[in-house]
């Protein structure tokens, strides 16, 4: 794997990010996601996503559950400001076991990115499969590391 520091001289990578990471990097401030997200910050990292992904973000972070990691609603409603947004993507050739996910992957493989970071299950499953499309799907954690 190539690491974020190669693409210094070159274009930015494309990295999509899923609910999750982004929960990770906002909300539970989880320091796997310090690399990805100074990448992002920086230049060397491409954040895409699109106005679905948004609008599933503005209904998840707010959710009880999270209260007691007390998310910064100004922080959070922000969020996608490091993200260069393009237009919902049209359905891929790969399918996803949750519907609620598939915009993660079509996104991903219709931009052409380098990785689709995601720590749920059902993206995951897909990895082998993306990895020949030129994609590969992996936990923050693995990226990072």
């Amino acid at each position: 794997m190539q690491s974020p520091a190669a693409a210094t001289d070159e274009a930015p990578l494309v990295v999509v990010l899923d609910t999750n990471t982004l929960l990770d990097w906002h909300v539970f401030r989880d320091p796997a996601m310090h690399p990805i997200a100074d990448g992002i910050r920086s230049g060397r990292l491409r954040w895409l996503a699109c106005p679905a992904m948004q609008r599933e973000w503005g209904l998840v972070w707010p959710r009880p559950g999270f209260a007691r990691w007390r998310p910064d609603p100004l922080t959070n409603e922000a969020a996608f400001g490091c993200a260069e947004m393009v237009a919902d993507p049209p359905r891929g050739p790969m399918r996803c076991t949750d519907p609620d996910d598939q915009v993660f992957i079509d996104l991903a493989l219709a931009c052409k990115a380098r990785w689709l970071l995601s720590k749920d299950r059902a993206l995951l499953k897909l990895a082998r499969r993306a990895r020949a499309l030129g994609l590969s799907i992996q936990p923050p954690a693995s990226w990072a590391g």
